[in-house]
């Protein structure tokens, strides 16, 4: 195979799973999207080659899915447009590592038995490889939740190998076809039938359970300030009353009112209890409210501030608050900023925030036990993994200011990678965020409710406390640490036992 012929199926490859997370309807897509960079990788392409077929795969399925990244970097941290394509360019880069990481994986091994072990490559990378924004391929398959539903099991990571183990048949099938292919194509076709079966059984035993828990009816609000809005101090009080007003008018009345992120951005002491009668006023307190704010800490004389979440007594108590832990660089802090001061003076809008240490799930008295994510932290399984499983969470809610996305598909690939959330732990995900995407999903990882982005919205959400603990909740990524454990095991023993006289295959490894 000549080596234009390798880059343009990487090339097509990569488009093609990029594609899937531009537009959702195209989930299908996913399934077969490593089919080109898998024929790609046939007739021993040489160590170069591999690394070429990985990095254009990676540039193609990057570069378009995630390029709101330049509006976010130039409006988040305040760099020059030229310099936040710099950044995205690099990010990218660095993003199609993984692609790279898995040619040379399939270089070494082949695809092994049944076509499986691009899979368990994959599966591996997706877990560990350290990713800004950690997509997984079983993402792109958010509109079909009867195939979701093994998340409770195993996270993304069960669906996301049966998809390239798909992709890896096929691609042996036309490589060489034979009784390989034939055993390959019926090994995925059963494990594909085994998912839908286990979505097709506990689908409805997940919605009796939820059915038969106690009802909380959440009160959610999204103000749709501007980002510049929100952070001019001229529109401080107009900002409250954004969310004041409408939240005195919802009806019918909640038990709990959640608001977005920051939306407290004048900060608060830490060690506040209670907040005066003026202060109550200004936030129209007259039920429990969890509230985005901004705290403080003197630290011998230099403030240290915080992304938190507060929850408020409806008399104004402060029932506390839990730390934002996993900050966002270039606009919550900036990264080798203390090592490379010069780049805070380029950009003068990041801030210096600290780092909280866990959730803490907070009690709202007579409703239930809430477990408040922060912007990022609804895309990472193991924060309300924890929440759930240590911090006994009966709900989970996530508050965000998915503005600095702008009008792209961000918003919705957040919510993608979010509601994986609900159906791992078997918890309704509220989200709320100041421009939207503000949803409810339900313990299935079925949307329930969403509210229009970019205008002002609010409704009250009935939704159930959940105190069941899922298989996954118990054990955590398990499966994912087994999978990684059989793929180096395979590169041990592929890298120590080549067949030197094998003819060059996707079957077999090269010499």
């Amino acid at each position: 195979m000549r080596s234009f012929e390798r880059a343009a199926l990487a090339l097509l490859g990569g488009s093609a799973v990029g594609a899937s997370f531009l537009d959702f309807s195209l989930w299908p897509l996913a399934w077969i999207a490593f089919v080109p960079i898998l024929l790609a990788m046939d007739r021993r392409p040489s160590f170069r080659e591999a690394i070429v077929v990985g990095l254009l795969a990676g540039l193609a399925t990057n570069v378009p899915a995630f390029s709101w990244l330049v509006h976010t970097i130039h409006l988040f941290g305040g760099f020059p447009l030229w310099l936040s394509w710099l950044f995205y360019l690099g990010l990218s880069l660095y993003s199609a590592g993984q692609f790279v990481l898995f040619a040379l994986a399939v270089r070494v091994t082949g695809l092994g038995f049944a076509a499986v072990l691009p899979a368990l490559f994959w599966v591996m990378l997706e877990f560990l490889y350290p990713n800004l924004f950690p997509w997984r391929l079983a993402n792109s398959q958010r509109n079909v939740p009867l195939l979701l539903q093994s998340g409770d099991l195993v996270g993304p990571f069960g669906l996301s190998l049966v998809m390239v183990w798909a992709s890896a048949a096929i691609a042996l099938a036309v490589s060489e076809g034979g009784r390989a292919a034939r055993r390959a194509l019926s090994l995925v076709a059963f494990s594909a039938a085994a998912l839908v079966a286990y979505g097709a059984v506990r689908l409805p035993a997940i919605e009796a359970i939820t059915a038969g828990s106690p009802m909380v009816r959440v009160g959610i609000v999204q103000g749709n300030l501007s980002i510049e809005e929100k952070h001019d101090v001229r529109f401080l009080e107009a900002y409250i009353v954004n969310y004041k007003a409408p939240t005195e008018s919802l009806h019918p009345t909640p038990d709990v009112v959640i608001w977005p992120e920051s939306v407290i951005s004048e900060p608060l002491p830490r060690t506040l209890r209670a907040l005066s009668p003026a202060g109550r006023e200004v936030l129209g307190l007259r039920r429990p409210l969890f509230a985005g704010a901004l705290t403080f800490e003197d630290d011998a004389g230099r403030p240290r501030l915080f992304n938190s979440v507060m929850l408020f007594d409806a008399d104004g108590s402060v029932l506390g608050f839990s730390d934002k832990q996993i900050l966002m660089p270039f606009g919550e802090f900036m990264p080798f900023g203390s090592v490379l001061p010069w780049l805070k003076q380029i950009s003068p809008q990041t801030g210096d925030f600290q780092a909280g240490r866990e959730v803490v799930p907070l009690d709202v008295p007579g409703v239930g036990r809430f477990a408040p994510l922060n912007c990022y932290e609804d895309i990472r399984a193991p924060i309300a993994r924890r929440a759930t499983l240590d911090g006994g969470a009966e709900i989970l809610f996530a508050v965000a200011n998915d503005g600095w996305f702008g009008d792209t598909m961000a918003p919705f690939q957040h919510e993608a990678l979010a509601l994986w959330r609900a159906i791992e732990n078997r918890r309704f995900l509220v989200r709320v965020t100041n421009t939207g995407v503000t949803d409810v999903i339900d313990p299935t990882g079925r949307v329930a409710l969403r509210l229009p982005e970019f205008q002002p919205a609010s409704t009250v959400a009935e939704i159930r406390r959940l105190r069941i603990l899922s298989p996954y909740t118990r054990i955590g990524d398990a499966f994912a640490w087994l999978v990684t454990a059989a793929a180096l095991a395979a590169l041990w023993i592929s890298a120590k036992q080549r067949d030197h006289s094998a003819r060059p295959s996707l079957r077999r490894p090269p010499s």
